[in-house]
C-alpha cells in the first residue's frame, strides 16, 4: 500500500477539522463539554500521526519506510 501525500494529507484535515468543529460547538453552546472532550481525544492522537505520516510521506509513488514501534 502506498501512502502519498495527498492521502496521509485527507486524514490530518479530517482530524483538524474534528477538533476544530467540536471547540467551535462547545464555544457555541451546542454540545457538552464531555462530548467535545470525547471528540478532541479521539482525534488529536490521529492528528499527531497523521502529521508525522504527513512529515515523512513521499511526494512520488514510493512507499513511506518502516518508522518502526
Amino acid at each position: 500500500m502506498t501512502m502519498k501525500r495527498k492521502t496521509v494529507s485527507l486524514g490530518l484535515a479530517a482530524s483538524a477539522i474534528v477538533i476544530a468543529a467540536a471547540w467551535a460547538a462547545l464555544a457555541a453552546g451546542l454540545i457538552p463539554l464531555w462530548a467535545a472532550e470525547t471528540a478532541i481525544v479521539i482525534a488529536f492522537p490521529a492528528l499527531v500521526l497523521f502529521l508525522g505520516l504527513w512529515w515523512r510521506a513521499p511526494g512520488g509513488e514510493e512507499d513511506i519506510p518502516f518508522i518502526g514501534y
